[in-house]
């Protein structure tokens, strides 16, 4: 049934027969899109603005119904989408302000849609096409972020520095500002050393167990140490009852299967202690610059 609905709303939004002149109707479909859009009827407004897309009074006025339907796709949580669908405007010059708006837009979804390549290549479109200006504080932010995902610290304090110079803050806010992001680097350990997962492999080759504490996992290190000693005894236990088979076979392999899957998972520990502590402060750095960036504006 729903979708029976979709497709009788597609057909009517995209092929029903225009009843006035191209350019009122086109006008009036618009308007009646950006209606649709403002009561939060995203899905009816999307197929209103593709009906306009289609059928433009002009080349500006199809560029425009291309970022209506993008923003209501955006709404709806489908940023793959609404790239995929900005990308039908990437070529449109006549007017540089609504070309630099489909780049920040192509960049957004980009970025909300996890492909930093892209969002990086959308920016530097963005930037070129200023031609020296300064950019606003959305653009600011957006490579911020894009600079927090990577984990470049250091190039990311240069560019917290960039922005707050081209901000309306004074030097007091701007000195603030870095201090703050010193401080929560520090906080969060971004200077701390990684795990190596090659020594966490050899620290439990040769003490069991130590390798998950190096790791950073202390009660995974104890399990795994009881549970190789526990199976040396019962090899140990059964061969002095003289049940050398059973004692080899259930004892000793038992050992060697939590012998060499201790070193396995100390590594994969290792690994996993190192991955999640670069999101803690991703996330953390993120959340800041999100934070910041009202007081950040830029003209």
């Amino acid at each position: 049934m729903r979708w029976t609905s979709v497709f009788c709303l597609t057909c009517t939004f995209l092929f029903a027969t225009p009843t006035h002149s191209a350019a009122d109707s086109q006008g009036d479909q618009l308007a009646g899109a950006d209606s649709l859009f403002a009561q939060g009827r995203y899905f009816e407004a999307s197929i209103a603005y593709e009906r306009v897309y289609f059928r433009p009074a002009s080349a500006r006025q199809q560029v425009r119904a291309n970022l209506g339907k993008a923003a209501a796709m955006k709404q709806m949580g489908d940023f793959a989408g609404a790239g995929r669908d900005l990308q039908r405007s990437l070529a449109y010059r006549a007017d540089d302000s609504l070309r630099q708006e489909v780049l920040y837009e192509l960049a957004f979804c980009a970025y909300m849609s996890g492909g930093l390549a892209r969002t990086q290549s959308f920016l530097m479109q963005y930037r070129h096409g200023l031609e020296g200006g300064i950019p606003g504080s959305r653009i600011f932010l957006l490579e911020g972020l894009v600079m927090a995902e990577q984990g470049e610290w250091e190039a990311l304090r240069l560019h917290l520095e960039q922005w707050s110079s081209h901000s309306d803050s004074g030097p007091r806010m701007q000195n603030e500002l870095l201090g703050r992001y010193d401080e929560l680097l520090i906080s969060h350990g971004a200077g701390e050393k990684p795990k190596d997962a090659r020594k966490a492999r050899r620290w439990s080759t040769f003490v069991p167990g130590a390798g998950q504490i190096y790791a950073g996992e202390p009660g995974w290190g104890a399990l795994n140490a009881f549970s190789q000693l526990a199976a040396l005894g019962g090899a140990v236990l059964l061969g002095w009852h003289s049940y050398y088979i059973a004692g080899g076979v259930l004892g000793l392999g038992t050992f060697q299967s939590l012998y060499f899957g201790g070193i396995r998972h100390a590594a994969e520990l290792a690994e996993a202690y190192n991955n999640s502590h670069q999101e803690r402060i991703r996330a953390a750095v993120g959340t800041f610059l999100i934070r910041v960036a009202p007081d950040l504006s830029t003209t």
